[in-house]
């Protein structure tokens, strides 16, 4: 019939020195400005191309099964491949390859012309991109008139932007 005795509460408090909360404080200032630049996609190579010399012998080699009766002849073993980019690597040297930055420009522009609310209000949420220059030219500010090699659902889409106050 007895109870035991009454433990007593415990605390502790955990005091963070004044440098380290300075140091995150100022991370996630740094945080919220770098959520604001919005996507940054790699414009550079990523898979490597062949050479002319390697192209040459993939269609020679195909040329050859194609003399012995192995494959249909007049085949082009390269038709059907994108056409390979070249890349500045610095010091004058140049490699070939392919990058998905055109893709993913043509994706946005694809996003912007079929949701051209929702791109607004997603674009409005960061910094804008690029220079006027640099900006694809459906993303440009044209100014007061449609630019003859802009698509009207392109320029509805500027015209969205700007009633929410974004501009380019």
């Amino acid at each position: 019939m007895g109870g035991g005795g009454k433990g007593g509460s415990q605390s502790t408090k955990v005091e963070i020195p004044a440098w380290a909360e300075r140091a995150m404080q100022e991370n996630l200032r740094k945080a919220q400005r770098l959520g604001e630049v919005g996507y940054m996609p790699f414009y550079g190579g990523q898979v490597a191309a062949l050479d002319p010399v390697q192209e040459q012998m993939m269609q020679k080699r195909y040329d050859r099964g194609a003399a012995l009766g192995l494959v249909d002849p007049g085949v082009d073993v390269l038709a059907g491949m994108p056409e390979a980019q070249e890349f500045d690597m610095g010091d004058g040297q140049t490699i070939r390859g392919y990058g998905s930055g055109g893709l993913f420009e043509s994706a946005r522009n694809e996003f912007i012309a079929r949701n051209p609310d929702q791109a607004a209000a997603f674009f409005g949420e960061f910094k804008p991109f690029g220079t006027e220059e640099t900006r694809p030219p459906e993303l440009q500010d044209p100014g007061d008139g449609k630019p003859p090699n802009m698509s009207d659902e392109q320029w509805q889409a500027i015209q969205n932007m700007r009633r929410y106050g974004i501009r380019f």
